[in-house]
């Protein structure tokens, strides 16, 4: 059995799953795809002085309820940071009912800001309160937690949370719970499905069986609703079962919901035509491995004709339910000026989104992929990050991406540098991301003041979580043993799927790239999918995303409607977990992977980001 599929369980983790969570105590909770904590209790046995209001004063009831719905009204509006600063002023500091409420509203403020530890903070202090005992105060504090997961894509946590909360909600109050539930689960990647599974919790497995009957892109809308009725049967008093959720209600309502005629719009004989071949490669894979009757499927190849405008003509004339293509960017913008009778699955996507509401962008982007990765290295409280790439446009554009998407998440970015591919180029960058640069101009300046030699031994930097790395394996190869050579080996790299451009040699040092964490498309992490024989005929990592990419064109061409009527859809596929976001575009969620002995494995982010105590060891 390969590594990917034989996952070692520790005891002690088994038994930390299966205790209960009688009691609400608050921090960040470390998850991860191979492990869950259960105990979110912190680490220091007292609640530290509050840091935001350590005087206390006083005030007339209307100021503070004055000051409250300030703040309520400032977080609407989405002013969050406002919200916090008025609830510090006016609510926070005062000893009042409204207190406990400010001190939620805080926290859900600064989750939407990206300030996760802040949020825990002024959670915890809101459990403090004595007024915090109030069984509805307890169910409140869950539900903030349960947010702040959510918004900070902790969703190991969130279900955790969300369920504990099932069990203690008075009846009128489930329903929503129920729904954010489902939400949650939907969003769990198949890992961490595995992971949950292994908590053996009756009510928790009958959501993740039902979640599983919807992922099963094997079966048609009428089977997938059979299978869901035989479980409703099983499983008579499950919530789920009383109260479906909405994909299940709307595929009943649906007569029609795979189309009877698909056209594939692609370049089949220019310069991508290898491209487009394994799209195609890709599209009848799933085609052939659906279970139920299978629609028309024509091509037309754009390469045959003056301009996109006329294949789209040549494609509406054949009278299509929806069109897949094209993939060019140029293309794609042309297409979305256009008036689209025919809903269009473009397999690109354009810097500029103009609002089309028949036009639907699905495409290997590389944002989906560094939002993960900003994801995964928050959970366990990255809060720095480092860049270095190379110097190709592409590595730099990759690079502005990541710069970008840092802010947004409050990640501070502390060095951004790019390098030349020379052994004194990447040594000099090395060097100076480190601050190794500094430490060695110290010492020359010493020498040349003491007029003697200084034994010395330059050491990295302190204040950085992780380098955000963009090249090829075999420059990544020449970057980790330098950053090892500086006494930086605690500090991991991250990658996109760039990186793992093509498998690794044997003959390569395993330690110098085992160490680097990169998104990956599930069709290329797992052995156990349809793709996997087609994926064999071709060395290309590229070909074979294209390959995943096809393959799930098809699969939301049969679930597109699904998708308009109910926005918060999430199908889990070969290229990640795709959700469709309010421009038209087709979300993916991949795998955090690395290589251990030869084979790609899920990332454990508690290996790579050791707690803070650890790493001052």
């Amino acid at each position: 059995m390969s590594l990917l599929n034989y996952r070692i369980i520790p005891l002690s983790l088994c038994c930390l799953l299966l205790s209960a969570c009688n009691s609400v105590n608050f921090q960040p909770a470390t998850t991860t795809n191979t492990q869950v904590v259960l105990d979110d209790t912190p680490q220091e046995t007292e609640l530290p002085e509050s840091i935001y209001h350590p005087l206390k004063k006083s005030a007339t009831p209307i100021e503070v309820t004055a000051g409250y719905q300030l703040a309520r009204n400032l977080f609407a509006q989405g002013d969050y940071q406002q919200t916090i600063d008025r609830l510090e002023l006016n609510v926070l500091n005062i000893d009042s009912p409204l207190q406990f409420d400010g001190y939620l509203l805080a926290a859900l403020a600064s989750s939407e800001l990206s300030n996760t530890p802040q949020a825990f903070q002024f959670l915890r202090q809101a459990e403090a309160l004595s007024s915090a005992a109030h069984p509805d105060h307890q169910n409140e504090l869950k539900d903030t937690a349960a947010s702040i997961y959510e918004n900070t894509h902790n969703w190991i946590s969130a279900v955790r949370m969300r369920l504990d909360l099932s069990y203690n909600l008075p009846l009128d109050e489930q329903a929503f719970n129920e729904e954010k539930l489902w939400l949650d689960i939907q969003n769990l990647n198949q890992n961490e499905v595995s992971v949950l599974y292994l908590l053996e919790e009756p009510t928790l497995n009958g959501w993740l069986q039902i979640s599983d009957i919807l992922r099963d892109q094997t079966l048609s809308t009428d089977q997938q609703l059979n299978a869901f009725n035989e479980w409703q049967l099983d499983n008579p008093f499950h919530p789920a079962s009383q109260t479906p959720p909405k994909d299940f209600h709307i595929l009943s309502t649906i007569e029609e919901m795979a189309p009877e005629k698909i056209v594939l719009m692609l370049p089949m004989s220019g310069k991508l035509e290898q491209a487009s071949q394994a799209i195609v490669s890709g599209f009848l894979v799933s085609y052939y491995n659906q279970k139920n009757s299978r629609p028309e499927v024509l091509i037309v190849d754009i390469d045959q004709f003056d301009n996109v405008e006329d294949a789209l003509s040549a494609a509406n004339e054949k009278q299509p339910d929806i069109i897949i293509g094209p993939l060019q960017k140029s293309n794609v913008a042309t297409i979305s000026r256009q008036n689209l009778t025919t809903p269009v699955i473009a397999l690109n996507q354009l810097d500029q989104l103009s609002p089309n509401n028949r036009l639907f962008h699905l495409s290997l982007n590389a944002d989906d992929e560094i939002r993960e990765l900003i994801n995964f290295s928050k959970k366990e409280g990255a809060t720095t990050a480092a860049i270095l790439s190379t110097q190709d446009t592409w590595a730099q554009k990759q690079g502005d991406d990541f710069y970008k998407m840092a802010l947004e998440a409050n990640i501070q970015v502390v060095s951004r540098l790019d390098y030349a591919d020379t052994p004194k180029g990447r040594q000099g960058a090395v060097q100076k991301l480190l601050l190794i640069d500094k430490s060695l101009k110290r010492k020359a300046s010493i020498e040349r003041w003491t007029g003697e030699q200084v034994e010395g031994i330059a050491r990295s930097r302190t204040d950085l979580d992780y380098v955000y790395y963009v090249g090829r394996l075999g420059d990544a190869k020449q970057i980790r043993p330098l950053l090892d050579f500086y006494f930086a080996d605690d500090i991991p790299m991250l990658a996109t799927s760039s990186l793992n451009d093509s498998t690794p040699e044997k003959s390569s040092n395993s330690s110098d790239f085992e160490r680097i964490l990169f998104t990956e498309a599930p069709a290329l992490s797992s052995n156990d999918n349809a793709l996997f024989t087609l994926r064999k005929t071709t060395k290309s990592n590229i070909l074979r995303r294209l390959q995943a990419l096809g393959a799930d064109a098809y699969l939301l061409a049969n679930k597109h409607k699904l998708f308009t009527l109910l926005p918060s859809t999430k199908i889990s596929a070969n290229t990640g977990i795709i959700t469709l976001g309010d421009d038209g575009t087709f979300h993916k969620r991949p795998e955090v992977m690395t290589y251990r002995k030869g084979n790609l494995v899920y990332a454990d982010s508690e290996q790579f980001f050791p707690q803070e105590e650890s790493r001052k060891e």
